[in-house]
């Protein structure tokens, strides 16, 4: 490694502590905030990065209803696309189909490959990301699509720097959240002690109040990451309340929390000898205005 930290550890401990930051809620921070210390900091996460987590990068796309087997029915054409390789200069990851399918399925999926690339709707994606157990369904920069070959390719540090911009700013909301409900976790305690709630009451409570402030904190940060890809597109002000749709919003959180239950069982074998948005590289932080805009909607 070319840089170093003078007047620090050695670089070869520095490696070792940022290696050992493995588990999935220090990824994100890893990405957002680690990687911007120094030369050396960002050399080792993105190292870390190509190695570890790019290749358990999938993409999966919907295309749609497509007739099936049997007449009057129909099943769901998808085509999930897993990492295959980086260019020569290191910028670019190319992701192929897959996984066998019919014959007759190919050219189909070709075809509604390019046109939902063609007429990405920003609003109502349908394409997930999922970067080991994290699930989301954001933005691919530069993405470019070969029809013949069916591959895909993407700037993949851009890739990243999007993902867990979004995670990041939801963790964020979520946490400042928390922090707001001390008080109603501490009431919860006493009425417990007071024999006001059972145990199995103020648990279930707790639980409920958690989980929806959770889902709450990830859709604002969803909304955010929507309001800055319009204002890159067209300059828009994209407010949800008047241009989004509430049935199809609701329709995506539900199917993000089901991809990342799914997700959240699945093992890596680095884990296994683990002893060890922005859309934007100026920062770590996310547009002040969206997270002041997340906020707000949270309220």
């Amino acid at each position: 490694m070319a840089a170093h930290l003078k007047g620090a550890l050695p670089n070869e401990i520095w490696i070792r502590v940022l290696q050992n930051l493995d588990n999935d809620d220090d990824i994100a921070d890893l990405w957002t905030t680690c990687r911007h210390v120094c030369t050396a900091f960002k050399e080792v996460t993105e190292s870390i990065f190509r190695e570890r987590h790019l290749p358990r990068t999938r993409f999966d796309f919907n295309l749609g209803k497509f007739p099936g087997v049997r007449p009057q029915t129909d099943s769901r054409l998808t085509a999930d696309f897993e990492f295959v390789e980086l260019s020569k200069d290191g910028h670019t990851a190319t992701f192929r189909l897959h996984g066998d399918r019919p014959e007759q399925l190919i050219p189909p999926t070709k075809e509604r490959m390019q046109e939902y690339l063609n007429n990405m709707d920003i609003a109502d994606p349908k394409h997930t990301i999922k970067i080991r157990r994290d699930v989301l369904d954001g933005p691919i920069p530069n993405l470019a699509y070969n029809k013949t070959t069916c591959e895909l390719s993407c700037n993949w540090r851009d890739l990243f720097t999007a993902f867990y911009g979004e995670e990041a700013l939801a963790r964020r909301l979520t946490n400042k959240w928390l922090d707001s409900k001390v008080a109603y976790l501490v009431e919860l305690k006493a009425k417990m002690r007071r024999g006001e709630m059972g145990a199995e009451r103020i648990i279930s409570a707790a639980i409920s109040e958690i989980g929806s402030g959770e889902e709450i904190c990830r859709r604002n940060a969803r909304r955010a990451r929507m309001r800055h890809q319009f204002r890159g597109l067209d300059g828009r002000t994209w407010v949800p309340e008047r241009d989004g749709d509430s049935k199809k919003e609701s329709d995506a959180l539900a199917n993000l929390r089901h991809l990342k239950v799914l997700a959240s069982n699945e093992a890596f074998s680095d884990e296994e000898y683990s002893d060890e948005w922005e859309d934007d590289d100026d920062g770590d932080e996310a547009d002040d205005s969206d997270e002041e805009e997340s906020t707000e909607d949270e309220e």
